[in-house]
């Protein structure tokens, strides 16, 4: 069908512009979160850095509102091909003299988060050297069905990864069990390419 095509254009043209819009987040240091590679067919389709003046943002915790200061910050999309857009990825870097206490509020907003859906606490952390935190919903409902956070202390980085939901025809699984098959290959993957990226300084 003609839509289909113009997906598949637009994904192989999106494909094509990766590795220079990884290129051009080299000065904020984050390029290594941005040129990763999936078997499955995934792809990155889109990277913004962090908006121009934007220093903080703030968070909901179960004790009120704390700001988390950013030094640097990058937005990745992921997508299959012919779908929507499978993965919001946000990775930010913290001022290292306050890594501890924000890397503590940041646990108090996943808390806060946790509330009404379920924690994983069947997944293998550290994983490839993160920290990871993930909560998932019970059913498919909503724009969000997962929320995940990957802490690399060394490097004062978090990564926040929201697993997103679409219309069925638009997304790559269709079952709650996909959708954490998914979830799992995923996280395996882009946190193994990350490791390998940052040792190899890309």
């Amino acid at each position: 069908m003609p839509h289909q095509w113009l997906r598949r254009l637009v994904a192989a043209l999106m494909g094509i512009t990766i590795a220079i819009a990884a290129h051009a987040q080299t000065d904020n240091g984050l390029s290594a979160y941005a040129s990763c590679a999936f078997p499955d067919g995934l792809l990155i389709v889109q990277t913004d850095p962090l908006a121009p003046g934007a220093a903080s943002r703030a968070v909901d915790t179960d004790h009120g509102v704390r700001q988390i200061d950013l030094e640097a910050g990058l937005r990745v999309m992921f997508a299959y091909p012919d779908t929507d857009f499978y993965a919001n990825v946000k990775v930010e870097r913290l001022p290292a003299a306050r890594f501890d206490e924000l890397h503590h509020a940041l646990l108090e907003n996943f808390d806060y988060m946790a509330h009404g859906n379920t924690v994983n606490t069947a997944m293998q952390s550290p994983m490839n050297g993160f920290e990871v935190h993930g909560l998932d919903r019970n059913n498919m409902e909503g724009g969000v069905l997962g929320v995940y956070l990957l802490f690399d202390p060394p490097a004062h980085t978090v990564t926040t990864i929201y697993f997103l939901n679409q219309d069925p025809p638009s997304r790559k699984f269709q079952t709650m069990d996909q959708y954490r098959a998914l979830r799992d290959k995923f996280l395996s993957t882009y946190t193994g390419c990350i490791r390998t990226n940052l040792k190899e300084g890309k």
